[in-house]
């Protein structure tokens, strides 16, 4: 059967197609690829993540996605900050041309 595995990382993406018998495990999929699982790594079919010993069918694409390099949570609250009081520059949308008058005064 015919995988296809993708490598995702902070540089990019990498594809590759293996020829794996049928009935393999992702674990052997990637030991075909010539890769070994990354500490801290999640894998995934389609976007749906699996375990190592999940079988493969035909025509799947096993995707092999990296540990997260930063917080989610912290890089959101950051943005946040750095963008200061966001009623003023939103406030247009909700008040119409008097609600921007008077918070330009």
């Amino acid at each position: 059967m015919r995988v296809e595995v993708l490598f995702v990382n902070e540089a990019g993406v990498t594809a590759e197609t293996v020829e794996a018998p049928d009935g393999a495990a992702a674990s052997e999929v990637l030991g075909l690829a010539g890769a070994s699982m990354p500490v801290g790594a999640g894998l995934a079919v389609f976007g749906r993540r699996i375990e190592p010993s999940t079988k493969l069918h035909e025509g799947d694409r096993l995707e092999v996605a990296g540990a997260l390099v930063c917080d989610p949570k912290k890089v959101r609250r950051a943005r946040a900050e750095s963008q200061g009081d966001v009623r003023v520059v939103t406030c247009g949308r909700h008040g119409g041309r008097r609600r921007l008058a008077k918070t330009a005064q």
